[in-house]
């Protein structure tokens, strides 16, 4: 292994440098996320929902998809 991959690895082995690796990645890969409001704010409730739903069901025993 290359004394530059060592590097990277104890770096990445840094949880401080590892968090802020990754936040800054994660800024530079997202779009930039404008207000949500009227029939966009309806819609993303319902699917919040949904979600929250099918998070809860798949515990259940009785529930055929798992």
């Amino acid at each position: 292994m290359s004394a530059k991959a060592r590097r990277i690895l104890a770096l990445l082995n840094d949880p401080r440098h590892r968090t802020r690796l990754l936040d800054s990645l994660n800024r530079s890969t997202l779009d930039d996320v404008g207000p949500v409001g009227g029939d966009q704010e309806i819609k993303f409730l319902k699917e919040l929902n949904e979600m929250a739903d099918l998070e809860r069901d798949a515990g259940r025993k009785e529930c055929p998809d798992r």
